[in-house]
């Protein structure tokens, strides 16, 4: 089984099963200083647990991406805006560009080749535009929920300095939390 079909296989119970805390996705959407009127990437969309947080900052509009069909349908079933966009992709094949914000929440683990996603993603940012990884949980937390399944197990939340390290050729760095309660990065197109 590989990740689209582990993703498949849980996306109608997913919502029950992950409890994602309210007040630190407020947190990463205060860090991440979203403009109103901007073009937001939401790669790995999921169920689209970022999406009622982005509608808040009044965007232009919201693509949301996903490999997973089922993940897309169960988050096209909650969200009617038309300012959101959803996709069935995988991101690497995704060309789109002119995006603002790039988001990656609760999905950064599941990219085996970290130095292309960085520099596949740099590609579709307007310049100044802003990149934002983030887990509202530890990455030890994270890597301990991916330990105990035979799909993902090798899906590893790197330490900060070592994705930052992957990022600075690309992003301008400007915030980092690897704490107890989140993971979260950020930078500026170079």
């Amino acid at each position: 089984m590989d990740n689209r079909e582990f993703f498949n296989e849980l996306a109608f119970k997913w919502d029950e099963m992950c409890n994602h805390d309210d007040e630190k996705i407020k947190k990463i959407i205060e860090l991440s200083s979203i403009r109103g009127g901007s073009n937001i990437l939401d790669v790995g969309t999921g169920t689209g647990i970022l999406i009622s947080y982005l509608l808040k900052e009044n965007p232009y509009s919201i693509t949301a991406v996903d490999i997973s069909e089922n993940m897309i349908a169960v988050a096209k079933e909650k969200f009617k805006d038309n300012r959101v966009k959803f996709m069935v992709k995988n991101i690497m094949e995704f060309n789109e560009k002119g995006f603002d914000y790039i988001f990656l929440y609760s999905v950064y683990p599941h990219f085996d080749n970290k130095e292309e996603l960085f520099k596949h993603l740099f590609g579709l940012l307007n310049p100044e535009g802003r990149i934002v990884i983030a887990h509202s949980e530890s990455r030890e937390k994270i890597n301990n929920v991916h330990a105990k399944s035979s799909v993902v197990r090798n899906d590893v939340l790197p330490k900060a300095e070592i994705t930052v390290g992957i990022m600075e050729p690309y992003f301008s760095i400007d915030k980092v939390i690897d704490s107890e309660d989140m993971y979260y990065i950020s930078g500026i197109k170079k």
